[in-house]
């Protein structure tokens, strides 16, 4: 017994479902467990601690054990009762059994309960970590709403099976041993239970393709729901300012809705059929056993309520038993729609050399130098899409480098490429005159801020919480914010801003990273006027002053005189770089 009685230690995290490989010539008693590889549940419980799972297993088949044997102690009690004889002894062992029953179940129940829950832990924290670890790139292709709803519904669903199935799990136990005492009453009738049994058993295999697809097929409608909702979000202001955009997506979700509803409601009808097709089929046998068998053999009367009552209590948890059924459908489901997800992120992710790198701190900033650099984006089918490049330019330590063209010119691909969260598709970068390739991303990146014009303020300074309160309060009145937010534990008090006054939120966070460049991706085209000429004239300036880079998109050609240099692209072709003038 690892460990103590009902004790499930937490465990490290361990590989995804699949990864484990079994030894070869293995000749352990799960060796039948290890080959249903094609079973996600199986796959994900093979991950975990053997010694745990071993140990649940063995409780399971206690509990079951002490729970056949509390039906025969009721019927060896109720026959000494009708013999007219003592019950001490029967009793005694039925007090015993239901302690060993109800102590086995309980903890049974719990480490399977933390088994599940360890699981899907890990898995959270894969997920994450993959996602961490994917190229910009890739992510941008993937939908969020996706993303969220397969991790949490799917997570959530796991982890609220685990019940249900060690539940089941004991019943099964629990038959098998009611079945061997059923057959110690009276083989004819184990036989005709058996008949049911194995009638049962068809009838459901039968059945259990169509629940698996149904499952398959809800969890993709489930998306597209809230892949729905996502949009309706997104896209409020367009829906709210036309009626008929507003009623043609109201009906197209109703009919989604109305769509997932019908196909929740085939397969929970399945089931429910299913059920009551069983518990006939037991009924009969039950029958049979009453009116049939005792003409047919010599069985007592007292024989045939012994049988009758076992065959009661085998159906009562051949109902929990085939609860798990569903379930283990959902479930497996569930986890085919992780793994997938997994297999997603790992597809996009980039080298273990980038995202494997050691945090430091970022080196001093020279000077960065790209020569003949090219980058094409991917369609879908896997065709070469829209490409900038090539690309010659050299960035300065301490100087303002402003870079415009039209819509689609490809200036945020630039700005991706310069600061590393793009890896060029050819040519060369140097980063103060030393080549720049994959494994040099983490050093190329940790020089740079960046606020892009689609950027993102988290509600915390993650990485930066230490900041000084008084350095944050004195750039918030820089910011001219005071009177509408403060700094405290962290965080800022409020993001319900307009988008300026959020992005100068952003740009006080990229002041308190210090980096020796920074990047802005159009980020004075929500300022007025006033905040906008600062930001151009004084703000730029006084970073210039400190040796800080600025490389700033814009639109502002009436601002094009702060900068150093100008470079101007059109369709992704740099067709100008000079000096800026007055």
């Amino acid at each position: 017994m690892p460990r103590g009685v009902g004790t499930f230690p937490r465990r490290a995290p361990h590989p995804s479902p699949g990864a484990a490989q079994d030894a070869p010539g293995a000749r352990s008693p799960w060796r039948l467990l290890k080959r249903t590889n094609r079973v996600p549940l199986i796959q994900l419980l093979r991950t975990k601690d053997a010694a745990t799972l071993r140990w649940i297993v063995v409780l399971t088949l206690i509990s079951g054990a002490a729970n056949a044997a509390l039906v025969a102690l009721i019927n060896a009690g109720a026959a000494a009762v009708y013999s007219s004889e003592s019950a001490t002894q029967q009793f005694l062992l039925f007090i015993a059994c239901l302690t060993l029953f109800l102590y086995t179940k309980m903890h049974a129940e719990i480490g399977g309960k933390m088994l599940f829950d360890d699981a899907m832990t890990e898995q959270r924290l894969r997920i994450v970590d993959k996602l961490l670890k994917a190229r910009v790139s890739s992510v941008e292709t993937m939908r969020e709403s996706d993303v969220i709803t397969r991790s949490s519904r799917n997570i959530g669903q796991v982890i609220q099976a685990s019940d249900t199935i060690v539940y089941g799990l004991q019943s099964m136990f629990m038959l098998v041993f009611c079945f061997a005492y059923l057959f110690t009453i009276s083989p004819a009738a184990f036989g005709s239970v058996l008949v049911g049994l194995v009638l049962v058993a068809v009838y459901r295999h039968m059945r259990n393709e169509d629940s698996r697809n149904a499952a398959r097929t809800l969890i993709a409608r489930e998306s597209q729901i809230s892949e729905m909702v996502s949009e309706t979000f997104l896209g409020f202001k367009e829906v709210k300012l036309n009626d008929r955009r507003r009623a043609d997506l109201h009906a197209a979700y109703d009919r989604l809705v109305a769509e997932t509803s019908a196909m929740a409601e085939a397969p929970t009808r399945v089931y429910i059929q299913s059920r009551a097709i069983i518990q006939g089929v037991f009924y009969i046998i039950i029958a049979a056993i009453v009116f049939v068998i005792p003409r047919m053999t010599n069985v007592y009367a007292f024989d045939v309520l012994e049988i009758t009552a076992v065959v009661l209590f085998i159906i009562g948890y051949l109902a929990g038993f085939l609860d798990i059924i569903p379930v283990i459908g959902r479930t497996n489901a569930a986890l085919t729609s992780l793994s997938e997800l997994e297999a997603e992120l790992d597809a996009g992710a980039e080298p273990e050399s980038v995202t494997g790198a050691p945090l430091a701190e970022p080196e001093p900033f020279d000077g960065l130098t790209l020569s003949r650099v090219r980058y094409a984006y991917r369609e879908p089918d896997g065709s070469a899409g829209f490409a900038i490049g090539p690309i010659d330019l050299s960035i300065e330590k301490g100087r303002v480098l402003f870079v415009v063209g039209g819509n689609g010119s490809g200036k945020s691909t630039l700005i991706k490429l310069i600061c590393g969260l793009y890896q060029r598709s050819d040519g060369a970068m140097t980063l103060n005159g030393r080549s720049v390739e994959t494994a040099d991303l983490p050093r190329l990146r940790r020089s740079f801020s960046l606020i892009m014009s689609d950027f993102h303020l988290f509600d915390r300074l993650y990485g930066y919480h230490d900041s000084d309160p008084a350095r944050v309060d004195a750039l918030i009145d820089k910011m001219q914010l005071g009177d509408k937010v403060s700094f405290a534990d962290g965080r800022f008090s409020t993001q319900t801003l307009s988008t300026g006054q959020r992005k100068r939120l952003a740009l006080i966070v990229a002041i308190l990273e210090d980096r020796d460049v920074y990047i802005f991706d159009e980020w004075a085209a929500d300022q007025d006027p006033q905040f906008r000429r600062y930001f151009y004239e004084t703000l730029m300036a006084e970073l210039r002053a400190e040796g800080k880079t600025v490389i700033a998109v814009t639109h502002d050609d009436a601002y094009l005189h702060c900068a150093d240099a100008v470079l101007r692209l059109d369709y992704g072709q740099m067709v100008a770089a000079r000096a800026a003038t007055g």
